[in-house]
């Protein structure tokens, strides 16, 4: 019996697992497997279970609206008197029934709005400031992703490329000018090639699989199209700033969570205020059979509880977003110079190895054929100039790539992939 609880409880198990890995390999069919840049930030914004997961958040909150805006309730109260010993000076019984309303007189219901509609806001905000570091974060893992291709693609060109020196090289060993050391020595670079050829393919899947997984899509290994040159962001810095200080979510979620202490002082002085109760109801008597009408009305006196601890706390929670505001912008100003100096530099190394290496290294490996075809060179020399024009172009991808990534830096640290904020 046992062993038979057990075989199903594993067959069931292996179902399960089965299934699950049959949705996400369907959930993973279902992406492109081709992607650009805008197609993997519309992903992000649309289709991750981690943005699904954080805007919910914002119904969460929305839902004090309902509270806020809600009215207090009535209550209703009985009260009874029976007659049990000694005369009757009146009723021997009577009955009260009394409904009590209370009544928001000084506008607390409207500061309650007031403050729930300011959280709202302040959600949104975290929400977006959330998404926007997981876009820098997509943006850059992105041009990782391109810049891990390119370098498989000139490691595929090299070896092409060696293949047509080890053919020159073996025509002039089987004429006799040269000995079988250079065709062991072209056959040893060529295997040592296909190995950074095989690790190149690894760290494509690996980057493949980083973006995949910044998405939340397993199963996925996307490939990208795009390039890597840098584009037409501006560098100057009260440009980058002014953009900051406008559209940057973070900073405007701090000072949202300003609005919002300063929109729970507004509640907490208006909670100091007496909230007064209408009464009404009826007295109903027998033996003497009458009905009365009762009314009423009660006021709470502030005499000791005026509400002071919430707003002296109110109070302090503004001071302290204030100096959190004030913190938020001196170092997102540190950020903005940081990455523009970064971005600057990287762009300037870039122009030197395009304009001083690039467009040399041809005419060295052209040369470099040239001598040994003539006798002049050596199979070294023949080497070397191959790696020089491979090393060359992964350097240019290198800086290429590192260029990019401290654009999307300044890019994300001055806000401009941000909508603007009214």
């Amino acid at each position: 019996m046992t062993r038979h609880v057990i075989t199903l409880l594993g067959m069931t198990l292996l179902l399960l697992t089965a299934g699950a890995a049959n949705a996400g390999q369907q959930h993973a069919d279902a992406l492109p497997a081709r992607v650009t840049i805008d197609d993997v930030l519309r992903l992000l914004n649309e289709r991750s279970p981690r943005t699904i997961a954080e805007r919910a958040t914002i119904d969460v909150v929305a839902a004090d609206r309902i509270t806020a805006n809600t009215l207090p309730n009535p209550s209703l109260s009985y009260g009874g008197l029976r007659l049990i010993s000694g005369a009757s000076t009146g009723a021997v019984s009577s009955d009260q029934l009394v409904v009590d309303q209370p009544l928001l007189l000084f506008k607390q219901r409207q500061a309650r709005r007031d403050l729930a509609d300011l959280n709202v806001s302040a959600e949104q905000s975290h929400v977006a400031a959330s998404l926007a570091e997981r876009r820098l974060e997509a943006r850059q893992a992105f041009a990782e992703l391109v810049a891990r291709q390119e370098e498989s693609r000139i490691l595929q060109e090299s070896r092409t490329e060696l293949q047509r020196i080890e053919q020159i090289v073996r025509g002039r060993a089987a004429a006799g000018d040269r000995s079988q050391y250079d065709v062991l020595r072209i056959e040893t670079e060529a295997r040592t090639l296909d190995v950074e050829i095989m690790n190149a393919s690894t760290e494509v899947d690996d980057a493949s699989g980083k973006l995949a997984g910044l998405l939340g899509f397993p199963g996925w290994q996307p490939r990208a199209d795009g390039g890597l040159e840098p584009g037409a962001t501006p560098t100057d810095l009260e440009v980058l700033w002014d953009a900051a200080q406008h559209r940057r979510p973070d900073l405007i979620e701090v000072q949202r969570r300003q609005s919002v202490a300063r929109g729970g002082l507004l509640v907490a002085q208006r909670e100091r205020l007496p909230v007064p109760s209408l009464s009404g109801g009826a007295l109903f008597t027998r033996q003497d059979t009458g009905t009365s009408l009762f009314f009423g009305a009660s006021l709470p006196l502030p005499v000791f509880d005026r509400n002071r601890g919430a707003i002296a706390r109110a109070t302090a929670e503004i001071d302290a977003d204030t100096r959190s505001v004030e913190a938020e912008l001196a170092e997102a100003r540190a950020e903005v110079e940081r990455t523009r100096a970064a971005f600057v530099s990287r762009r300037q190394t870039l122009a030197t190895v395009e304009g001083d290496l690039v467009q040399r290294v041809p005419t060295l490996r052209r040369m470099a054929e040239d001598a040994y075809r003539e006798g002049q060179g050596s199979v070294l020399e023949l080497l070397d100039a191959s790696r020089s024009l491979k090393d060359i172009q992964l350097l240019h991808i290198k800086q290429l790539e590192m260029t990019k990534l401290a654009e999307e830096a300044v890019i994300s640290a001055a806000g401009l992939d941000a909508s603007q904020t009214p």
